[in-house]
Formats: C-alpha cells, sequence, structure tokens
C-alpha cells in the first residue's frame, strides 16, 4: 500500500537529506541537478518565491521516491505541475528505487489527477537514456491521454568507449590548431590553467560580462540571485557532488573559465566563457580542451556538453543522447487548448534553436548592432562605413620602398610595447589582435603607437595584402614620418634591410623616403568588386635586393614565387 507526504518547505524537507542522498547513492545517480545539494541550494536561492512542492511516496513508513514539482494555477482553475528549476536544471528525474520507480509514478500522478481533475504535466529535462520518460509515455498510452514529447540532441563524450591517445589522433587536427594558437600566447607571456576556490568567483562573473557585452544574453548567469546561487552551490562539496571551476590565466589576468557541476561518473560543463580582447588566440578552445583533459584525468567516464545544437559540442562528441519534455493532459478542452498552445511555441522554439545561423544573427549579429547603436561614437561610424565599403569595393594602389641592410652604430629612444603593456589599455582587443598577426610595437606609451614592426611579412590588412619580407628584412607600418630617421638608425643597427608601403597620396612621405635613400621597388594595384579580385604588380625591381649579398642562389625563389604570394 503506498501513501504520499507532501513537503512544502525546506526545513521540513532537510530531514529527508540522508533518505533522499541514500536512494540516489544506491542507484549510481550521475545526474547533478536531481542531487539533494543542487535543489536545495535552488530552493533557498532561486524558489523561495515559487509554489514548490515535494512529493515524497511512502511504503509502509519508508520514504521510496521523492518528486521535486512545483504547482501553478492558470487560467480556468488549471493546475500545471511541473519540475522545478526550469531554466537552471538541464536535467530532472523522479528519485526513486529502481524497483519501485514505475510503480511510485503511477501512483503519484493518479493521485495528482483525483486531486486537481483539470491538470497539465509538463516535466523537461527527461535524459532518454534513463528509464522516467519512457514510464511517462506508457502511462498515457496506456489511458489514452493527450501528451506530446519534444527532444533536443545531448552530445557527450564517453571517455572509456576509446583510449585517450585514440581520441587524440582522431582530433589531431584539431588539436594542432590549438596547440599553435597555444604557443603563440605562451611567446607573449605566462599561461597557465588553474582550479579556483569557489571563494573567488568574481572574475568568473566579471569575465561572462565582458564575453557578452556585445551579444544577447537571456541566461541570466550575472544576475545578482543566480550570481548567489553559483556560489553557494560551488560551497557544496560532496564525494559524490561538487562544482569545479577553473580559470586560464594571461598575465595573472582572467582570458577563460569553465564552471562544472560533476556527479559521480559525469561532468557537466555547465558554462564557459572567454575575454573577447583575447579572441584572436582562441582561449575557448584553449580552456575547452584543458577542461576536457581535465575531467579524463580525473577519471570521469562522461564529459556532457549539455543540451543544444551549438557547433562546438559536435565537433568533438563520441556519443548522443536526447533529452526529452514531456507534456500530458487531463481531456478537458481548456487543457487541450493550452497543450497546444505549448506544442506549437516549443515546435517552432526547437525549429529555430537548430538552425545556428540564425541563432548566431539574433544572439551576435543583433548584440552587436544593440551595443554599437548605444555606445558608438562619430570616429565609430566612420570607421565601420569604412569597413563596410572595403568589404564590397576597394580600388587603391601604393608602393612599396625598400632600403638595404647598413650596420651602423648608433642609438635611439624608441620604446617597445610589450604586450604586458597594453594589458590595461582602453584600445586593447586592438593592440592584442596586431601581436597576434606577429607585430612589434613602439610608441611613448599603449595611448600613442608610433609604429609597428613585422620581421616576416609584408602586411596591409585594409586591403587583406600579405607578402613573405625578402630574408634579414623588416616592415614598417602605421608610421608618424617625422619619426623615420630614427627608425632607420634603429633597424639598421641590426643589420636590417627596411620595407614600408606609401599609399598614392602620402607624397611627403614618399619626398622623405627617397632623402633617407629608400628606393621604390614594386607599385601594387588592388580592384575588388566582392567576391572578384584583380592585383597588378608594376615596376619589379625585387631582384637585386634579394640577391643582395651572395645570396643570389639561396634566395632566388623568391622571384618566382613574389607574384604568387598574395
Amino acid at each position: 500500500m503506498l501513501v504520499y507526504r507532501l513537503v512544502t518547505t525546506i526545513e521540513e524537507l532537510e530531514s529527508y537529506k540522508d533518505t533522499w542522498s541514500g536512494i540516489l547513492e544506491r542507484e549510481k545517480n550521475d545526474n547533478p541537478f536531481i542531487e539533494y545539494q543542487w535543489v536545495s541550494t535552488w530552493w533557498t536561492t532561486l524558489g523561495s518565491e515559487e509554489n514548490v512542492e515535494i512529493y515524497i511516496v511512502e511504503h509502509k513508513g519508508e520514504s521510496i521516491a521523492f518528486f521535486p514539482f512545483i504547482r501553478t494555477v492558470r487560467f480556468g482553475g488549471i493546475h500545471q505541475v511541473s519540475f522545478l528549476g526550469q531554466g537552471f536544471a538541464t536535467y530532472m528525474g523522479v528519485i526513486a528505487e529502481g524497483v519501485w520507480k514505475e510503480q511510485a509514478m503511477e501512483y503519484l500522478l493518479k493521485e495528482l489527477t483525483r486531486k486537481y481533475k483539470r491538470i497539465i504535466f509538463v516535466l523537461h529535462g527527461l535524459l532518454e537514456s534513463k528509464k522516467t520518460s519512457y514510464i511517462l509515455e506508457k502511462y498515457a498510452q496506456e489511458r489514452q491521454l493527450p501528451h506530446s514529447v519534444f527532444r533536443t540532441v545531448t552530445p557527450y563524450i564517453d571517455f572509456k568507449s576509446m583510449e585517450l591517445n585514440a581520441f587524440l589522433q582522431k582530433h589531431h587536427k584539431r588539436f594542432k590548431s590549438i596547440n599553435r594558437r597555444e604557443k603563440r600566447l605562451r611567446a607573449l607571456g605566462k599561461l597557465k590553467f588553474q582550479e579556483v576556490s569557489a571563494k573567488n568567483l568574481d572574475g568568473m562573473f566579471e569575465l561572462f560580462e565582458r564575453r557578452w557585452r556585445k551579444k544577447i544574453d537571456k541566461s541570466g548567469f550575472t544576475e545578482r540571485q543566480t550570481r548567489l546561487f553559483f556560489e553557494r552551490l560551488a560551497m557544496q562539496q560532496s564525494k559524490a557532488f561538487r562544482v569545479e571551476v577553473d580559470n586560464l590565466e594571461f598575465e595573472d589576468q582572467w582570458i577563460g573559465f569553465t564552471i562544472d557541476i560533476c556527479c559521480r561518473d559525469r561532468n557537466f560543463c555547465q558554462a564557459m566563457g572567454h575575454e573577447p580582447d583575447f579572441n584572436i588566440f582562441g582561449p575557448g578552445r584553449l580552456i575547452e580542451r584543458a577542461n576536457m583533459l581535465k575531467a579524463h584525468r580525473l577519471n570521469y567516464r562522461f564529459y556532457d556538453f549539455g543540451s543544444g545544437y551549438e557547433p562546438y559540442k559536435f565537433e568533438w562528441y563520441t556519443h548522443l543522447d536526447f533529452t526529452r519534455k514531456f507534456v500530458m493532459s487531463t481531456e478537458g478542452t481548456r487543457e487541450r487548448i493550452i497543450r497546444l498552445m505549448m506544442v506549437v511555441r516549443d515546435t517552432l522554439k526547437r525549429k529555430l534553436s537548430e538552425n545556428h545561423q540564425l541563432v548566431k544573427l539574433k544572439r551576435d549579429r543583433l548584440g552587436e548592432l544593440q551595443y554599437f547603436l548605444k555606445e558608438a561614437r562619430l570616429k565609430d561610424w566612420f570607421v565601420t562605413l569604412k569597413k563596410g565599403i572595403n568589404r564590397m569595393i576597394v580600388v587603391t594602389s601604393f608602393d612599396l620602398y625598400y632600403l638595404k641592410s647598413t650596420v651602423r652604430q648608433t642609438t635611439t629612444d624608441l620604446n617597445e610595447i610589450s604586450i604586458q603593456d597594453v594589458l590595461e589599455s582602453d584600445n586593447r582587443s586592438e593592440l592584442i589582435s596586431q601581436f597576434f598577426r606577429g607585430y612589434k610595437l613602439y610608441g611613448e606609451n599603449t595611448q600613442q603607437i608610433s609604429f609597428l614592426r613585422h620581421d616576416n611579412l609584408i602586411r596591409e590588412e585594409a586591403v587583406d595584402f600579405t607578402q613573405e619580407l625578402p630574408p634579414n628584412s623588416t616592415y614598417i607600418k602605421d608610421n608618424a614620418i617625422q619619426l623615420f630617421p630614427k627608425i632607420v638608425a634603429q633597424v639598421q643597427q641590426e643589420g636590417r634591410a627596411i620595407c614600408t608601403a606609401v599609399n598614392w597620396y602620402e607624397w611627403r612621405k614618399r619626398k622623405t623616403l627617397v632623402k633617407l635613400g629608400f628606393e621604390k621597388v614594386e607599385r601594387v594595384r588592388i580592384r575588388r568588386l566582392f567576391k572578384w579580385e584583380k592585383i597588378s604588380r608594376q615596376e619589379n625591381k625585387w631582384a637585386k635586393h634579394i640577391q643582395y649579398k651572395g645570396q643570389k642562389f639561396e634566395h632566388i625563389w623568391h622571384l618566382v614565387l613574389f607574384p604568387l604570394l598574395i
């Protein structure tokens, strides 16, 4: 004979904590969202205003099942019963002894239907790999109750299904790309991935805000109560349940984070974020890789990406599960209408979420537009308009000037700016991208960059022009022409030749370069209309500079490749 008991306060539920946790321990539960620590923390932090009803099914005075519900009354006096934690709990379910689960579920569904007469059950987060959703579907079919099922794909990695070396080999191209970006970043400063104390989560929330300031974020992750919830949750550590926060630091500044909720064999990735100013270095990829390998090292079997259609989840997964939302109602007309409205809404929502391009348009592009309209200055409008025109049409020409190498013994006072110097700069996003492209920066300070220097390539990003430099040469860009004598002195002190570009309208710069001994070696003309492009190269005088100092045969391949390098 089964009976149920209703608990409506957290104080009442506290006496059942050991029973609740004992059931999950015996069932080897790996769903963190039904662990007592998660439910109690959510209830006291985010659910205090909700009508939480915990139904406890008992057999001969022994608790055999817990149902964590929220009950609301909709128009027409129709009762809606849902799992608690919606919007925060990716997965939910019934806490029950395996041998009693089906019997307890059938019993309680009958009792609630009998008690409220008109009722709709809206139960989210039911993993198909568990039994709960099938028991519900069987119950509805046997009683011919109106019901609907919605499925969302749930990718994950099963580390026990393959050896780590096989996993690394499968994704070796992706790991190689990530390693290359990491190497670039480590060459510029100190980089480390480390665990963060539950008491030091401020950096995580601040980084998340910066990450999403130009996007449309509906997660509410940094809202006061949500933030308090995760801070409290991070303090709830036990043998079966723990929250792990890790960060990626560059020169002691957060550039990435991940927060994972771990339950026995499952590592669930709750959220990731990275510093947008470092986007070009791919910090999201770096922390993603580090986090997966850490989960494997700590012997978690499942690395769970959560439900959703984001492309990165499908780049790494080894297996697929599905998360169900189950909607069932009694047979009244009003219940059917409400259920039909839910079906239409959820079907439309699912279709839209499957279209990643549409999601990006709404979340990223509209978010960027919203931010731009709110924050842009007149200069920003001009720069954006210029970039937009350059994407569609380009008609320009510039000359490449070259000064052969001469060893000079002199000193200069040009200051090189390091990446550490720009970390507190207002325009650090733009400057950090220059470091990634291989430039060295010189100037009085980060607000007054005098010129850029590249020792391998000629680069004109505005028109998407790139060409390899001759050996032992340096390319000077974005320079103040009055500094050129000092620039020449410093570079030639190293025994290097100098190359620079002069736009067709920069006659003062051209005159100064000629006085300093530069020679025009080539004119480049670029014409572009959308995807059509034509590049013309004239007056090619590179040959004698490439063959300079007996390098004729060693570097003769430059002569052949220069016209093909762009």
